[in-house]
């Protein structure tokens, strides 16, 4: 008889006893007050239980979540239609294809300074940013998805009598491997990375203004 197989725990012992270990370690260099760069821990923890009551946090994440929205909504809509394009008609793709992956490979962040002088610091630039880091990306995955599709199930569809816009919707489109869940893991990973950040910034102005 299989034994049944029962889910393996998020954290394992030697996980968490990791986890605290690094806890223990970052809250004593903390208190040992070597850089104003390493406040202790529980400071960290104090000053995003504050950040979190006085809606600081929240209000900065929904910020952030609409800039990303504002960005990558228009970056994924025209990125996938130039993309299934692109790998479509092969005279589009002889015309742009050096354009998409010269950009692609070039060093964006040296335009957000650009973008700052135009626009100024705001969610401008920020979801402008966000296109762009996106846009190239997701036409070039599309296109590479369109591209890999089977031939067979093409000529099989037009065999049936599919025009072009039905080829899009039943044969390419769904071709295309979309990573929901790593999208979403990935977002959440930033999000994370700015609530931390967010956290140190606090405990740090704490430190540095002591009278306030």
């Amino acid at each position: 008889m299989t034994p049944l197989l029962t889910p393996e725990p998020a954290f394992d012992r030697a996980g968490l006893a990791a986890l605290a270990g690094l806890l223990i370690v970052w809250e004593i260099l903390g208190r040992l007050q070597l850089t104003i760069f390493i406040p202790s821990a529980s400071s960290v923890a104090a000053a995003w239980w504050e950040l979190l009551n006085n809606g600081t946090l929240l209000r900065s994440a929904g910020s952030s979540l609409f800039s990303l929205a504002k960005g990558f909504i228009p970056a994924a809509v025209l990125g996938v239609a130039l993309g299934l394009a692109m790998g479509r008609f092969p005279t589009l793709r002889e015309v742009l294809d050096g354009w998409i992956n010269a950009l692609m490979s070039a060093p964006l962040s040296a335009l957000v300074p650009v973008l700052i002088a135009l626009f100024g610091v705001r969610d401008t630039v920020v979801a402008a940013t966000v296109f762009l880091f996106a846009f190239f990306v997701i036409v070039v995955n599309t296109m590479t998805g369109v591209r890999g599709t089977e031939r067979s199930l093409v000529d099989m569809a037009r065999s049936y009598g599919a025009g072009e816009t039905a080829l899009f919707a039943r044969i390419y489109l769904p071709a295309n491997t979309f990573l929901i869940p790593e999208l979403y893991a990935v977002i959440v990973s930033v999000l994370v990375v700015a609530l931390l950040c967010a956290s140190v910034v606090q405990a740090c102005e704490r430190a540095l203004v002591r009278w306030k």
